[in-house]
């Protein structure tokens, strides 16, 4: 991790150097020690990255300190959710998004008495597969375009990126966004607003 290593040789890396660090999915490994304000967010259905990541906090009271957020754990996927998360993207209607929704309902992957998840998503690659590549396949035919954007990637954003990346652009929409509904091992937002009141609160002005 880059802040260890700042720490061990401060010369290599200056003049720059962090002021505080939000980390994010991992615990990283015991062997290394960093002195750099430090807030982990972690997803609180990935229990066993919690109890590590609290067993560090708890040993770093000086030269940090450290703390530790969680999520408010798993979160609902109602019908109008994918029109309401890329609001700003046209192609994803409200009808695409409530037909995502019956698929993922009809897969056994949601349940539809609550709209949360009944499996984990990354188990049912191949179900979630289906889903985004029917989804994509809809969004072509609609737009007569063979061209069409991945949902939630603007041509703007998409146009830095390499075939390689714009492949993955157009199933990421899906996978990510369950990723994080399940609450277990996934990169979010959530608790942001704690992570920069602590990096005013311990960044170097």
């Amino acid at each position: 991790m880059l802040a260890a290593k700042m720490k061990e040789d401060p010369k290599k890396f200056a003049p720059f150097s962090f002021s505080a660090i939000n980390v994010q999915i991992m615990s990283p490994p015991e062997e290394l020690d960093w002195d750099t304000p430090t807030i982990f967010t972690v997803m609180d259905g990935d229990t066993q990255t919690k109890e590590r990541v609290q067993n560090r906090v708890s040993k770093k009271f000086q030269a940090g300190p450290f703390k530790m957020i969680t999520t408010s754990g798993q979160k609902a996927l109602h019908p109008d959710h994918f029109s309401n998360v890329f609001q700003d993207d046209e192609q994803m209607t409200p009808t695409i998004s409530n037909n995502i929704h019956q698929s993922l309902v009809t897969m056994g992957i949601v349940d539809p008495s609550n709209d949360h998840l009944l499996v984990n998503p990354r188990q049912e690659e191949e179900a979630v597969a289906s889903i985004w590549k029917k989804q994509n396949k809809a969004v072509h035919v609609v737009s007569k375009d063979a061209k069409a954007w991945p949902f939630g990637v603007s041509k703007q954003m998409a146009r830095p990126l390499r075939e390689p990346e714009l492949k993955d652009a157009h199933s990421i929409w899906l996978i990510e966004e369950l990723n994080v509904a399940f609450d277990q091992h996934e990169i979010t937002a959530e608790g942001f607003e704690d992570v920069l009141e602590f990096f005013f609160a311990h960044g170097v002005p």
